[in-house]
C-alpha cells in the first residue's frame, strides 16, 4: 500500500501507517472499521505523540460535551495522540482562528455550517486516502454520503460520523384523554392532519393543539428534496410547485385553532408538546426525548409521507467530520475519521443514543439501548429504508430558506395569500442572491 503524501508525520514510517490505519485498510478482504491482527511476533509500532485540534463552527458545543461524545474514545484509541478542542465564541471564530494561526485538524459540521469550509478555503479531498487505505464507503448511509460528494463536485470532504432523522413523537396520554386512535406507522401528512383536526380543542378552557412543529427544519429538510434555491440551475425555487407543496401541507397546521394562536405555534412548538402537555404530536429531531425526556407517556412513528413521495422519510442532518486543509497531520486525522466511523464507535453511540450513520442493522438494532426513555418504543422508526436526498445547503440557498421563512410567516398569520407571499419571497431572494454574486 502506498503513502499518498510524500512527508510523514513526525517519524511514523510507512510501515506504521500501515499498522496505524488498519481500521481504515481493506487489505486481506478487511474493510474500515475492522481491526488486522498484528503478525505473531512483531511488536506494536510506537507512534510518536501527536495533537489533533477539533473545532466546530458555529456551534454551542462545549470541550466537555465533545470529549464526552467522542474526544474520551479517541483518547482511549489512539494513546499517543492528545485531543484538543476549539469552543466556538467570541474571539474564537472561523476567521479569529485564522487570523491567529490557531492549528485546526478536523472541523465538524452540519450541512447548514459546511460553507465554512469553502469560505474560508478549509476543504480538503480526502478521495485520495479513501483509495489508498480502501475505506469503504458503501458501508455508510447513502444520502449522507451523496450529499458530499455533491457538495465536493465528485469528491469527500468529510466523512459523517453521526446523523439525526425527523419523526413525529405523540403523547399517549393526550389521545387516551380524548378517545382518539394513536397515529399509524406508514401514515400520510393528510391522515395526520384528520387527526390534528380532532385533537385540536378546547377542554376545562385549556386550547389544545392536534401537532406543532418546526417550520423551517421541516423546509429545510422536506420529503420532497426541493430546496429554496437549486445551486446547479441557479434558480430560486420558492414559486416551484413541489415547494409550494411543502408550504402547503405544514401551514394548514397552524390554521386549525385560528389566527389567534399561530404566534404560540410559531414560536413555542417544543414547549407546547414536552411542557405544556398541550399538542398531541411533535414532528421534530428524532434525538429530541433524549435531550429533553417527557414525563408523560409517548411513543413515535416515523415521519408521514407526502402522497407523492409515499415511503421516502426526511432528508438526514448528518455531522460530518472532515480534515482541514491547514492539518499537517492529515493521515492520523484520517485514522481518526475511520475510527469515529467503524462499527466498533458506531455500536457504542447507537447505544447510547446517537444515530449511527453506519447500514450494519446489528449496530441500528442497539439503538439507544442504554436510555431508559427509550425503552419499549418505537425504535424502527429512527431507521427509515429510504431518506430523501439532501438538497444543496450553501450559502445562496440560506438566503432563499431565510425568505422562505418569512413568507410561511406572512401565510399563516393571514397578512398574505399563498401565491403573493411566495412570489414576493422569491423575487426578494432573486435580487440578494445577485448582489452576493457581485461581491
Amino acid at each position: 500500500m502506498k503513502k499518498v503524501y510524500a512527508k510523514s508525520i513526525g517519524s511514523v514510517t510507512a510501515a506504521v501507517l500501515l499498522a496505524s490505519l488498519a481500521t481504515a485498510c481493506g487489505g486481506g478482504g478487511n474493510t474500515a472499521g475492522k481491526e488486522a491482527a498484528q503478525p505473531a511476533g512483531e511488536a506494536p509500532a510506537r507512534k510518536e505523540p501527536v495533537e489533533i485540534v477539533f473545532y466546530s463552527p458555529n456551534a454551542g458545543r462545549t470541550p466537555e460535551q465533545f470529549m464526552n461524545e467522542n474526544g474520551n474514545d479517541i483518547k482511549q484509541k489512539f494513546p499517543h495522540v492528545t485531543v484538543k478542542f476549539v469552543q466556538f465564541g467570541k474571539g474564537t471564530e472561523t476567521a479569529d482562528l485564522l487570523s491567529s494561526g490557531q492549528p485546526i485538524d478536523i472541523i465538524i459540521s452540519s450541512t447548514s455550517t459546511i460553507n465554512e469550509l469553502v469560505n474560508y478555503q478549509l476543504q480538503y479531498d480526502i478521495s485520495g486516502l479513501i483509495k489508498t487505505y480502501k475505506y469503504d464507503l458503501s458501508r455508510l448511509e447513502p444520502s449522507s454520503v451523496q450529499f458530499m460528494k455533491d457538495y465536493a463536485n465528485g469528491g469527500m470532504y468529510g466523512l459523517p460520523v453521526r446523523t439525526n432523522t425527523f419523526n413525529l413523537f405523540y403523547n399517549k396520554d393526550m389521545f387516551d384523554k380524548f378517545g382518539v386512535a394513536y397515529p399509524k406507522e406508514g401514515s400520510t401528512w393528510d391522515e395526520i392532519y384528520d387527526l390534528a383536526r380532532k385533537l385540536t380543542r378546547v377542554d376545562g378552557g385549556v386550547q389544545y393543539f392536534g401537532l406543532t412543529t418546526s417550520y423551517s427544519h421541516m423546509f429545510t429538510n422536506n420529503q420532497l428534496s426541493v430546496p429554496a434555491y437549486d445551486t446547479k440551475t441557479d434558480k430560486v425555487m420558492i414559486e416551484d410547485d413541489k415547494f409550494k407543496a411543502v408550504v402547503n401541507n405544514f401551514s394548514r397546521f397552524y390554521q386549525i385553532a385560528g389566527n389567534e394562536y399561530v404566534n404560540d405555534l410559531l414560536t413555542k412548538h417544543m414547549a407546547l408538546f414536552e411542557k405544556d402537555e398541550r399538542a398531541a404530536m411533535y414532528a421534530y429531531y428524532g434525538s429530541q426525548m433524549l435531550t429533553s425526556p417527557a414525563t408523560f407517556k409517548w411513543d413515535v412513528i416515523s415521519m408521514p409521507y407526502f402522497k407523492e413521495a409515499m415511503g421516502t422519510a426526511p432528508q438526514q442532518s448528518p455531522a460530518y467530520f472532515s480534515i482541514a486543509s491547514m492539518s499537517k497531520h492529515k493521515e492520523q486525522a484520517f485514522e481518526i475519521l475511520a475510527y469515529l466511523t467503524s462499527d466498533e464507535f458506531q455500536l457504542k453511540q447507537s447505544k447510547d443514543g446517537t444515530i449511527p450513520t453506519v447500514k450494519s442493522s446489528d449496530v441500528k438494532n442497539a439503538y439507544a439501548q442504554n436510555q431508559k426513555a427509550y425503552a419499549g418504543k418505537n425504535i424502527k422508526s429512527f431507521f427509515p429504508e429510504k431518506s430523501a436526498p439532501i438538497s444543496n445547503k450553501d450559502k445562496y440557498n440560506g438566503i432563499a430558506s431565510g425568505k422562505a421563512n418569512t413568507a410561511f410567516q406572512e401565510i399563516v398569520t393571514g397578512k398574505k395569500d399563498v401565491n403573493t407571499a411566495l412570489r414576493d419571497a422569491a423575487e426578494a431572494a432573486r435580487k440578494e442572491i445577485d448582489a452576493e454574486k457581485k461581491k
